[in-house]
């Protein structure tokens, strides 16, 4: 019975480590799976390449410019990482190309679809955020206006064949939500006032989920946020003197409360919108699940435990980010694999690619993507 126990016990966190390490379609061709493109909606956390190609665009991560790109690509893309993000995760699973930023204009392809999201990107417009006095980028993306780059986009690429493009297709939308807050955050609103944010930033997504089913989609990945108390960003920008404050990983609570609370919310929204539109598949991408599992088994995955929350481009504080990354004084750890955080607000690739591979490994069987090597079990991590 004892040998039972230990087994059954020692199962599960086998497979969440599996879930870790790998994702089928790494190895294996999918054998089933009529996803024939990718688009991709959001903030800096998706962005491809876009808000390096806006006018007058002034952002103080310089992801133009190295250490940005350094450590997969060698080069600066416009992603807000040292290599590739989730999105690009996502893309391989597929079997897809990397996407190319909507506004890249140098020739390059779209017939298997295409990157919208840009940096500073807000889930709310303008309107909603200077009527409640929160600051935004004056180059600020919305979501709604996503949207009619996309709709734009669609008409001028597929035309007539637009909606069955989309049939065909998996829409990323999100995460969305993550700006708006840290900038009401940041802008010093108390937590529970911009916890009254959240009902009306969840029905943003979802007046944007239905509007791109009313066009034709009918695969649709919606991510939550992040623990936004484990971001060196946050951590820095609301010190605790309580020790009680934070969790055994170094975390702030409250602001993991917070996004619990968001993620929670948006959970409730999108299967209340199953119910509405019973042929579509919705799936809720778990950034938040994923990067918890990352900082619980950190050192089996490689990463330093004791710099779970220190930011690998930076300088100066407690958190390595009092300079920003891309100034002239930053410090760039020597090994970035070894971090989570790489700016403060943005992680690294090997963080993006182990939550990448608990997204992926729940969602391609729910999306009806199988490979040879798929394992149904993985599913629900």
């Amino acid at each position: 019975m004892a040998s039972l126990f230990l087994s059954k016990f020692s199962f599960f966190p086998l497979l969440i480590i599996i879930t870790l390490f790998f994702h089928s379609s790494h190895c294996d061709v999918l054998t089933t799976c009529r996803i024939k493109s990718l688009f991709q909606f959001g903030d800096s956390i998706a962005d491809g390449g876009n808000v390096i190609r806006l006018p007058g665009a002034v952002i103080s991560a310089k992801a133009w410019g190295l250490p940005y790109g350094e450590t997969f690509f060698h080069k600066p893309t416009g992603r807000f990482s040292d290599g590739r993000i989730i999105a690009d995760y996502i893309a391989s699973a597929l079997n897809l190309p990397f996407l190319n930023a909507y506004l890249d204009k140098s020739g390059v392809s779209f017939s298997q679809g295409a990157n919208f999201a840009v940096a500073g990107a807000t889930a709310m417009n303008n309107s909603f955020l200077k009527e409640r006095g929160i600051g935004f980028v004056p180059f600020n993306v919305p979501l709604p206006s996503q949207l009619e780059w996309f709709k734009s986009h669609l008409q001028s690429t597929y035309g007539s064949n637009s909606a069955r493009t989309l049939r065909n297709s998996l829409v990323v939308l999100g995460e969305f939500g993550g700006v708006d807050y840290w900038n009401a955050l940041a802008g010093n609103k108390p937590e529970p006032e911009v916890r009254t944010y959240v009902p009306l930033i969840i029905d943003g997504i979802m007046s944007a989920i239905k509007e791109v089913i009313q066009l034709g989609s009918t695969r649709i990945l919606v991510p939550g946020v992040f623990p936004f108390g484990c971001l060196s960003a946050y951590l820095a920008r609301f010190p605790n003197t309580n020790p009680n404050a934070y969790d055994q990983f170094g975390c702030l609570k409250v602001y993991n409360n917070f996004a619990t609370y968001h993620n929670t919310q948006l959970k409730k929204a999108l299967e209340n919108l199953k119910c509405e539109f019973p042929r579509v598949k919705i799936v809720y991408g778990d950034y938040y699940g994923g990067f918890r599992l990352v900082f619980r088994y950190a050192s089996w995955l490689g990463f330093n435990p004791s710099k779970l929350v220190s930011a690998c481009c930076g300088s100066g504080g407690r958190y390595n980010t009092a300079g920003g990354c891309g100034e002239s004084s930053t410090n760039v750890c020597p090994n970035p694999s070894r971090y989570v955080n790489w700016d403060g607000l943005h992680l690294t690739d090997e963080a993006y690619h182990r939550i990448s591979n608990v997204v992926i490994n729940n969602m391609l069987p729910k999306f009806g993507c199988y490979g040879l090597g798929n394992s149904s079990v993985l599913s629900s991590y």
